[in-house]
């Protein structure tokens, strides 16, 4: 009976945590509006059709080529042509806000919407067809606003230079470098690189889920790991618990992979002389299952 009793009592607690976790938003595209000049957008994602719509562009469309369901996200660059030249405008779907520079003819993608759980990964589905040099993008981030700033504190990401004729489902893990939880979460989905765009990309994308840790079982205790010095200019050592065998990645406070290699043993340097001064974050895996995780200083 009391085994009976307890059973019933974690599998309650199960089910309540998993109603509340948070999911993506929209994130299977079936939700479509139809905007005041005309073009169709996704119910809860910002783009640039209402930029470009004027120019009889719209590089966000409705498919009914879906992995699953009645809609998909069609996303494709476009080129616009102005009296001040030529201009790659990619595909572009965002949980918070597309922001236009009219000057510089640029874009940023800002902001999110609120966010408090820790995902373990993005799933989904795409078509892919960059052009040749050309990627797109699928990047989850996660912030926190500390002390007047606003922290990178969780990361995932998928920078795609294959083609995919069949829909391809896809997983990407999520990082998280302190313990903190996030407040605000963003995810910018791109069909052509941000930097050198390429007017023949194009993707389709579906599906879109976080994974969380099901059911309850023993946490896994975390490797403790020291970092020196820290702030840090020249060279920085990374000291660990026990015996290693797995990989560490870095990544800035925008959320960029800037290093990534794999570590043997019990402590491992790394050199920062090439990275900008700022905060930095770290995490440590071992069988692709996160160990431990940190941040340091760069200061020059």
């Amino acid at each position: 009976m009391k085994n009976s009793l307890l059973f019933v009592i974690l599998s309650v607690f199960i089910v309540a945590s998993m109603v509340g976790q948070q999911q993506v938003p929209n994130g299977d595209f079936e939700e479509w509006e139809t905007h005041t000049l005309g073009f169709e957008y996704p119910v809860g994602w910002d783009n640039p059709n209402a930029v470009l719509s004027l120019f009889d562009l719209t590089p966000v469309t409705p498919s009914d080529d879906a992995a699953s369901g009645l809609k998909s996200a069609h996303l494709e660059s476009k080129l616009l042509s102005t009296v001040d030249g030529e201009f790659v405008i990619p595909g572009v779907v965002t949980l918070g806000t597309f922001v236009v520079d009219y000057i510089h003819f640029t874009a940023t993608l800002e902001g999110g919407i609120p966010f408090s759980d820790r995902p373990l990964a993005l799933k989904g589905a795409f078509k892919n067809y960059p052009a040749a040099g050309d990627s797109t993008m699928v990047v989850a981030i996660f912030t926190k606003y500390n002390n007047g700033k606003r922290d990178t504190i969780g990361f995932g990401g998928l920078f795609s230079s294959e083609t995919f004729d069949t829909w391809t489902n896809f997983s990407i893990p999520i990082y998280f470098f302190v313990a903190d939880d996030p407040d605000t979460m963003n995810i910018n989905i791109v069909s052509s690189n941000m930097i050198m765009p390429n007017k023949d990309s194009q993707m389709y994308i579906d599906n879109l889920s976080f994974e969380y840790e099901a059911g309850i079982g023993d946490l896994a205790e975390m490797l403790e790991t020291s970092v020196f010095p820290n702030p840090a200019n020249d060279k920085l050592s990374f000291s660990f618990e026990k015996e290693l065998n797995g990989d560490i990645k870095v990544f800035s406070n925008d959320g960029q992979l800037v290093y990534s290699t794999t570590i043997n043993g019990v402590t491992h340097q790394m050199d920062v002389s090439g990275l900008a001064s700022g905060n930095y974050y770290f995490a440590v895996f071992e069988k692709n299952k996160k160990m431990s995780s940190g941040q340091f200083v760069i200061s020059r």
